[in-house]
């Protein structure tokens, strides 16, 4: 008995007490009325007599229950309640991890589903059960989802403060309300209330009771359920949380907004107090313990608080990386609606790496602002400025020189007609240069293009996309689709933006022709990367009598070459030719199966039968530019690129989706053969380590690739790949406006592309270019001067590859044997060279 006094004299004096609150009333009155019904039934046969009685008064408020507010779908809807809304979740593969990690949720609401059953101190005692049952329910263990005597305390509760200080709903019947009901205040809605906790409590266990409650509860600043609100509140879960955490959370269920910690921390303060001395009133908790749990609260977390009230745990959604998102929602939504994406709780499995992908938004994306930014150069506008310095000098040459008048303030019509009088001149000034053989007039208005235009237009963002994805398998390892994701940047540029390749185009080009020689060998023409090219001008004369003559680069013609120096410099017409000779017929078709134009979900497209496609003229996009390199690295087999592997349900990990099997299906064919993949590789390697894409190189890995840069500078490409990774990206403006003088592929696009694939490759290993003994390759050493076998006199030897009967037969230069066209022993000789034949082609072959 003395234990029990200090006990209470030590509550008493405790932080926990509310002296306004004694209790006096409602205790009398319960000892008057035990007083009465003890002696009123003080014998065995009139106790039995009362239970029968309340056992059938029980059973009569049931039945009455159930008839004024009961519906016979009502038991359906209880027995087939699909549980509360879950998010979806995308996951991506850590390398770094080595499992799948979340990157992603797509929801309604901001819930995060738990299940008491993971939390090792027990289903309904841990300290987020115990805190949210003293706070909500005290009776919840012991009542059948109504509790009788609560609404009997809560009535005199109420009574003596004269107002609604308490309320009498079980969390059976808020689980009912916030599963079932609306939340209008009636008497009619009570009732249901009352008879959806009592089917709750016949078809659920007690724990099953919480744990909806614990994910569908409010608590404030948009977060639903204590998973949500644990990460907003404490950046913690739930499991992790301390008594004084868990307290708070519990405090917030009743008028969250009220007692919000940012908005209103005193209020905050009083009511976790109240929900500590429920704790203790229990016995969940001791004072001393209590006490060190609110002083714990209070120095960690309230004293430490700066956050606004405005935060909302809706803006704390997992979206680590925007363009994923966005893209795996809309192949998903190709598959199942958008309420199960939203609400059905699917897991999304998908081939992005989370190392890659976190490389390519940290250096692509910096990298596309900083070029928008150095390229952007506002009007001069210091007028004042200019006079004070030079106008007297301007005005001393203008007499002793006969020097043109200038106008430093043009009105808004006066731009507007300059403006459209160099743009209809621009052609013809263009021409009269090069009839001159200067380059002046031609920079002037690349400058032009490049900045002028944008004095008078909308500023615009140097925009790009980039794809990686593995050479074999075709997974999607990372994608970026712009500048930045965002309201006004949303286009998937990766996979939507045909763009004009440039030279990037050209290996597709050589190794559909080069494999095509290898199955005809006795054909007219063979290309080799020994065969000699002559880089010279050539023009090509339309069908409406306009002329095409594709130009290098530098407009600087190095002569005779191999195929092999011709792709490493990048020499136009080298390419031209071989499209030329090698044919279109011939060409095409494998081209357009490595890039995919086959493909139905964007309609089937075809390289149309000209000479500029041998530059790279066709729109393409970077995912189809990465498919076809992937088949150089995968030994000349078709490439399917895919993004999502297969979808579960997060609680049974049941299949819902299983794309892998559909993939595995799909038929790689062969499109080149390995041999030709092969030499391919090696030419790209060549490109990398002493060609345009030197920028690319990247330190202890193996790396082929290419650069591409369409007219007037408008994009810049680079596409490349390792032994297990292959990068596709580009840099340009939506419109077709020049990036600038000198902005190439090699300048622009390869530094980058090395930054991103460094960053990439951290956990990757390191690795060669190895190929399968049983391809059939030719390697002979020749002369790299004449592409022939070296006679006694060749300085410059090299070791070639051939596809087994292309390799050269002997010494003789073919260059001195093409020259020799009577001489029938030399036709063999004759595929060994291209030469100019004459300057006045067909633009359709």
């Amino acid at each position: 008995m003395k234990s029990r006094e200090n006990i209470y004299h030590q509550y008493r004096s405790s932080l926990f007490h509310q002296p306004g609150r004694s209790g006096i009333p409602l205790r009398i009155l319960g000892r008057a009325w035990q007083a009465v019904w003890i002696r009123r039934f003080d014998q065995t046969s009139d106790l039995q007599y009362l239970s029968r009685s309340l056992l059938w008064l029980s059973l009569l408020a049931l039945s009455a229950l159930a008839l004024l507010a009961g519906h016979p779908l009502d038991i359906w809807r209880v027995w087939n309640d699909s549980g509360y809304d879950q998010a979806s979740e995308v996951l991506a593969w850590s390398n770094a991890r080595n499992e799948f990690i979340t990157i992603a949720e797509f929801y309604r609401q901001g819930r995060r589903v738990i299940h008491l059953a993971d939390n090792p101190e027990g289903a309904l005692q841990n300290k987020v059960a115990k805190c949210f049952i003293a706070a909500e329910d005290t009776q919840f263990r012991h009542h059948i989802g109504v509790d009788l005597q609560g609404i009997g305390r809560a009535a005199l509760v109420n009574l003596q403060a004269g107002r609604i200080r308490e309320g009498a709903s079980t969390i059976s019947q808020q689980v009912a309300r916030l599963r079932f009901l609306s939340q209008e205040r009636s008497f009619l809605r009570k009732l249901r209330e009352a008879w959806y906790a009592l089917l709750l409590e016949i078809r659920f266990s007690k724990a099953r009771i919480l744990e909806t409650y614990l994910n569908e509860v409010h608590l404030g600043h948009g977060a639903n359920g204590v998973e949500s609100a644990s990460q907003f509140y404490f950046n913690k879960s739930w499991t992790d949380l301390t008594w004084g955490e868990a307290a708070l959370l519990s405090s917030l269920t009743t008028r969250p907004r009220d007692f919000s910690p940012l908005r209103n921390i005193n209020e905050s303060r009083q009511k976790v107090q109240v929900t500590f001395r429920k704790l203790i009133e229990n016995g969940d908790l001791n004072i001393s313990a209590a006490e060190g749990a609110w002083n714990d609260l209070e120095q960690n977390y309230y004293r430490q608080l700066n956050r606004s009230p405005w935060d909302s745990a809706r803006n704390q959604r997992i979206n680590q990386h925007p363009y994923v998102t966005e893209y795996i929602r809309s192949l998903v939504l190709q598959h199942i609606t958008p309420q199960r994406l939203l609400t059905g709780g699917l897991r999304i499995y998908t081939t992005i790496v989370d190392e890659h992908q976190s490389a390519a938004e940290e250096k692509f994306i910096e990298y596309l602002r900083k070029q928008s930014e150095r390229r952007h150069r506002r009007p001069f506008e210091r007028f004042d400025l200019f006079y004070d310095e030079f106008d007297g000098l301007r005005r001393m040459n203008r007499l002793l020189f006969p020097v043109a008048g200038e106008n430093t303030r043009i009105t808004r019509n006066q731009r507007r007609l300059l403006r459209d009088f160099v743009n209809e001149t621009m052609d013809e000034a263009a021409a009269l240069d090069y009839l001159i053989g200067s380059s002046r007039t031609n920079r002037v208005y690349e400058y032009y293009q490049s900045y002028g235009e944008k004095f008078v237009e909308e500023e615009q963002k140097v925009e790009g996309a980039l794809v990686s994805l593995r050479p074999v398998s075709g997974e999607i390892t990372a994608i970026i689709g712009g500048s930045g994701f965002a309201s006004r940047n949303q286009l998937m540029r990766f996979e939507s933006a045909l763009r004009q390749p440039g030279s990037s185009f050209k290996p597709l080009v050589y190794s559909a022709c080069m494999d095509y020689s290898g199955r005809n060998p006795r054909s007219e023409f063979v290309l080799t990367p020994a065969t000699m090219i002559e880089d010279a001008p050539v023009h090509f004369v339309n069908r409406d009598l306009t002329e095409y003559a594709p130009e290098n680069y530098s407009h600087s013609y190095d002569g005779w070459m191999r195929l092999r120096t011709a792709l490493t410099k990048s020499k136009n017409s080298v390419a031209v030719q071989v499209y030329k000779n090698c044919g279109p017929g011939n060409i095409n078709p494998t081209v357009e199966k490595m890039l995919g134009l086959e493909s139905r979900s964007r309609g089937a497209r075809h390289l149309p039968r000209e000479a500029a496609v041998a530059l790279g003229s066709f729109g393409v996009s970077p995912l189809e530019m990465a498919r076809a390199y992937a088949v150089f690295a995968s030994g000349g087999k078709e490439v399917h690129p895919w993004l999502v592997t297969h979808i579960t349900e997060q609680n049974k990990d049941q299949l819902v989706m299983d794309f892998r099997k559909k993939h595995a299906q799909l038929a790689s064919r062969q499109l080149i053969a390995p041999a030709t993949a092969r030499i391919m590789v090696s030419m790209l390697e060549d490109v990398v380590q002493a060609g345009t894409g030197q920028a690319a190189r990247l330190p202890g890995n193996a790396v082929a690739g290419k650069t591409g840069t369409t007219n007037r500078n408008t994009n810049a490409w680079f596409v490349g790949f390792t032994p297990g990774l292959v990068t596709a990206l580009y840099l340009g403006y939506d419109k077709p406006v020049s990036l600038g003088y000198g902005a190439t592929g090699g300048g622009l696009a390869a530094p980058i592309w090395g930054r991103y694939m460094t960053a990439a490759m951290r956990t990757e290993p390191n690795r060669s270019f190895r190929f399968s003994a049983d391809i059939k390759l030719v390697n002979l050493e020749i002369c790299a001067d004449t592409g022939a076998l070296p006679t006694a006199g060749c300085a410059n030897r090299m070791v070639e590859m051939f596809l087994p009967g292309t390799q050269p037969r002997d010494s003789k230069s073919p260059l001195s044997v093409y020259e020799s066209e009577n001489d029938a022993s030399n036709v063999q000789h004759k595929n060994q060279v291209i030469r100019k034949e004459t300057d006045v082609y067909s633009e359709d072959f």
